[in-house]
């Protein structure tokens, strides 16, 4: 998509609420202000009604029957559930990916990643760098098998999924 000043403030009231979401500054079951959020990130009211549909597309505000969006509460069940479901759409993408019969050079890709991984969780004693690691190549092995799935529909789906709670 051409990027253009409506889209521009479309993504940056996407990203700027979603993170007042996600802070906490905007609370689970508290109601989200359109003015006072178009005040808020200096954006016209349009980028924010969009940036909100695509927030409710994502899970994160619920649309009110009498109008308007309200943060979505998330309860314990619901973070087992989103996490069974990636699990399952990442065992999916695993499963594309031996169908594909991948290359040597996707496998080893995904080996090096893997022998990084087993350096980090090797070490006698972990820093707070050494976690820093383990999380980036960690997110980075997810990412190499959802990525040589091939598959749009489960790239998307576990997109939705990172930006849940």
């Amino acid at each position: 998509m051409e990027e253009t000043p409506r889209n521009s403030q479309t993504t940056r009231a996407i990203l700027q609420l979603r993170e007042l979401i996600l802070n906490g500054e905007l609370k689970p079951g508290e109601r989200v202000p359109e003015l006072g959020i178009v005040e808020r990130l200096g954006v016209s009211r349009t980028p924010v009604r969009l940036a909100l549909a695509r927030l409710q597309e994502e899970g994160l505000v619920d649309c009110l029957a009498t109008g308007g969006f309200v943060v979505r509460e998330f309860s314990e069940a619901d973070i087992i559930d989103a996490i069974d479901l990636r699990g399952a759409l990442e065992g999916m993408a695993a499963r594309r990916c031996a169908e594909r019969r991948l290359t040597r050079a996707d496998l080893a890709e995904v080996r090096d990643c893997l022998g990084s991984l087993d350096s980090v969780v090797r070490r006698a004693e972990l820093s707070m760098d050494d976690f820093g690691d383990y999380i980036r190549l960690n997110d980075r092995f997810h990412g190499l098998v959802v990525e040589l799935s091939n598959s749009p529909v489960i790239q998307r789906s576990i997109d939705r999924m990172l930006h849940m709670p």
